[in-house]
This record gives structure tokens, C-alpha cells and sequence, in this order.
């Protein structure tokens, strides 16, 4: 999976809405700010919903982690990768365990930024997806143009529920007789 800085087409907007994060009486981190670059997947038709963060140091500039972070919980047969964690593929350096832990004890936790995560994913995958739009050969690769190409998270389609839906004190549809809230929907 090729992943490309957001600032690559969004300078402006990633400029204005960065986020770092200072850790403060932490033992293992010192006490400075350390940027959080977000970068997006470019491959076509992908749907990932995915960020990786790299984790500059801005007093050093140094890379100091690279953190990858989905906006659900992975299903089958990724649930053992976790949600968020340090990326195997990419720079780590002493400090990523610590820079980690403070990402998921502070930074995951604030709903307004994890919005804004998913809303510049989503205009990511618009540049990506669409080859009318005017900076979509800012992000494009050796993929773009393949026709046998398919994405490693291809977007799904809805689930069709068959019948109509069973409520929490309707009869279980599975024939027991119990309501469906003291059977099968535990």
C-alpha cells in the first residue's frame, strides 16, 4: 500500500489543522512538541480507512515513529494488527513506544480530531478516486492505470436485511420462542 503526505495536496488545509502534541512529565518523552504528518493511501478504489502518522520530532526535525491508525476496529483476518499501532514497515526509533502510548491515551481519544482525520480521508480518496479532478495527478501512481488492479479494502456494499427488522422484544427469529434480546442478540 503506497501512502503519500496529505500537505502533497492539501497544503493550506493541513497547515491550518495539524496537530502535535507536547508531552508533559512523561519519563520516557521530553518536553517538546512533536507533529503529527498524516499521510493517505493511493491506491484507486481502496477504501482502507486508514491514517499513518509520522511523528516528527520539531525541535530535531528527526522522524522519531511512524503510527498506523484505523478508524474502526480491523475485522477478520486483521484483528490481531489492532486499531492503532507502531507500523513494522516503516522508521521507529527509541521513543515510538512512549510517543505511541501517549497517542492512544490522549490524541485517539479527542473525538473533534478524530473527525477531522476521517474528513481529510474522505477528501483524499476524492482526489484519488476521481481523475477529473485537477490534482489528481499529484497522487497518481503505476496502479492508477492498471485495469486488472484491486484494492486491498475494496468498498462494500450495503447489507440488505431480507425481512424486515427484528426488534429487541420481538420473537427471536431463530424459532426458540424467547425474545430476541434473551437469545441469538445477546
Amino acid at each position: 500500500m503506497t501512502m503519500m503526505p496529505f500537505h502533497v495536496v492539501f497544503r493550506e488545509l493541513a497547515g491550518a489543522e495539524s496537530r502535535s502534541m507536547i508531552p508533559i512529565a512523561h519519563a520516557s518523552l521530553p518536553s517538546r512538541p512533536f507533529l503529527l504528518m498524516e499521510l493517505y493511501c493511493v491506491e484507486p478504489r481502496c477504501d482502507c480507512r486508514r491514517v499513518m502518522l509520522n511523528v516528527i520530532d520539531i525541535e530535531t526535525r528527526e522522524h522519531v515513529a511512524t503510527i498506523n491508525h484505523g478508524f474502526e476496529p480491523p475485522e477478520h483476518p486483521f484483528e490481531d494488527e489492532g486499531q492503532t499501532f507502531l507500523d513494522p514497515t516503516n522508521r521507529q526509533s527509541p521513543m515510538s513506544d512512549a510517543l505511541l502510548d501517549l497517542y492512544v491515551r490522549v490524541v485517539a481519544k479527542d473525538a473533534e480530531y478524530q473527525a477531522r482525520l476521517e474528513r481529510h480521508y474522505g477528501l483524499w480518496k476524492s482526489v484519488v478516486d476521481d481523475p477529473s479532478h485537477p490534482d489528481h495527478a499529484k497522487v497518481r501512481n503505476e496502479l492508477h492505470d492498471d485495469p486488472d488492479f484491486r484494492p486491498a479494502f475494496p468498498k462494500q456494499r450495503p447489507v440488505r436485511r431480507a425481512g424486515p427488522k427484528v426488534g429487541p422484544n420481538d420473537p427471536c427469529p431463530c424459532g426458540s420462542g424467547k425474545k430476541s434480546k434473551k437469545c441469538c442478540r445477546r
